[in-house]
């Protein structure tokens, strides 16, 4: 029986169990995944239950190119939220805004 009614949008965070209790206490549906393995696991089985929305730890993503290739297979829409153990990515913010305005 899917989780998530029929013609309606619904938003899973798959994440370690240390950080998805705070996940749980706003009122998140949550999938417990501990690496990219189980991770994508998780997604296939968001998948089943109904969900389109899913955010994603970073920490427990190895691959990210890898797991955005199984939601788009999937058909569901992939944040990927960094956490403080996630290795931070450096980024030039005056390029990302010439690409918004579509400059770049």
């Amino acid at each position: 029986m899917p989780e998530v009614e029929s013609g309606e949008t619904g938003v899973v965070v798959i994440g370690d169990r240390l950080t998805l209790p705070l996940f749980r206490m706003t009122g998140m549906k949550t999938i417990e995944a501990s690496d990219q393995r189980s991770a994508e696991e998780a997604l296939r089985q968001a998948a089943s239950d109904g969900y389109r929305i899913a955010i994603v730890l970073k920490h427990i993503v190895s691959d990210e190119d890898s797991i955005r290739k199984v939601a788009a297979r999937l058909n569901i829409t992939l944040l990927v939220l960094p956490t403080k153990w996630s290795k931070p990515t450096p980024f030039n913010v005056e390029k990302l805004l010439a690409e918004a305005l579509g400059l770049g």
